[in-house]
């Protein structure tokens, strides 16, 4: 078979391109356009050498790892160690996933490779791909806003996982303090069997709100109205703790920071989050007090 070294060099060309072209688009660098042309020709005109050397040092791993980082580092202007690894993991990724496509619509097409298919494939695997690290990157933005409460009340304690809503403006009107809504299921086991049951007896209107004040009068309950996408004047039943305790242990840099919060809980009585990956609500204000921690110890230092 005779194979014409512009069309193989083409080819190879415009797969390299389309390869680092999605690459730049994933990890969000700057797409150049000349820096990708000429990255494209070093990758093509490897594999014209490869044919006409014909020697088996050519296709050595270490060879075509270090022309597909050449490639990268003339395609993108990245600075760091790490900066670099990102790329070249992000590049092999797409590699994989893009031959993977193209093998599977190479038997479904019944061994009939042609430019469409090669297109679809890369059309499939970039929305794939992008999908994918946007749901990596979604669940990093998440994990950020990730905290452990621990409640404190009649000398039991209880530790929950919390989610910082920046929406989350629920306050007590009399004393002015933030609302921290935590799922009444997660606590039951300090709050006493009989306040539970009361305050689940309030959310299914067996009882009013005069009676739970009333019949608990040694605990510091309240009522707190608030208004909802869906409704107004709702009611929700919010109980004074002893103590609450705010952990950031979800931080990458693995140094847990704890705050006291002068805040009350609100008692939900349905999931906080659908997945159940956190049991409580927590409010912005948590962020301005750590920034605040975070700025007395570099003054203290």
């Amino acid at each position: 078979m005779v194979y014409y070294v512009e069309y193989v060099f083409a080819e190879n060309f415009i797969i390299d391109f389309i390869l680092l072209f999605i690459t730049g688009k994933l990890v969000k660098k700057g797409i150049i356009y000349k820096r990708l042309i000429v990255a494209s020709a070093v990758g093509a005109l490897y594999v014209i050498l490869t044919a006409y050397i014909a020697e088996a040092f050519m296709t050595y791993f270490i060879v075509k790892f270090s022309v597909s980082a050449l490639m990268l580092m003339i395609a993108f202007d990245c600075k760091g160690i790490l900066a670099n690894i990102r790329v070249i993991i992000c590049f092999y990724i797409t590699s994989l996933i893009m031959v993977g496509i193209i093998t599977g619509l190479y038997y479904f097409t019944y061994s009939k490779v042609t430019v469409s298919v090669i297109v679809i494939s890369f059309f499939i695997g970039y929305v794939a791909l992008s999908f994918f690290f946007k749901e990596i990157k979604l669940r990093q933005e998440k994990s950020n806003y990730m905290r452990t409460v621990t409640i404190g009340l009649s000398g039991r304690s209880k530790s929950i996982k919390g989610f910082i809503d920046t929406g989350n403006e629920l306050s007590d009107p009399l004393t002015g303090k933030p609302v921290i809504v935590v799922n009444i299921q997660c606590i039951k086991n300090i709050l006493g069997d009989e306040l539970y049951t009361s305050v689940l007896s309030f959310y299914n209107k067996e009882k009013s709100y005069e009676e739970i004040l009333s019949s608990h009068s040694d605990i510091n309950l309240r009522i707190i109205r608030f208004n909802t996408i869906s409704s107004k004047g709702e009611m929700m039943v919010c109980i004074i703790p002893d103590d609450i305790e705010i952990m950031d242990n979800f931080n990458k840099k693995n140094t847990a920071k704890k705050i006291t919060a002068d805040a009350i809980i609100g008692l939900y009585p349905k999931k906080i989050s659908q997945k159940e990956d956190y049991d409580a609500l927590l409010f912005n204000k948590i962020l301005e007090w750590e920034l605040e921690q975070n700025n007395e110890l570099v003054n203290v230092c």
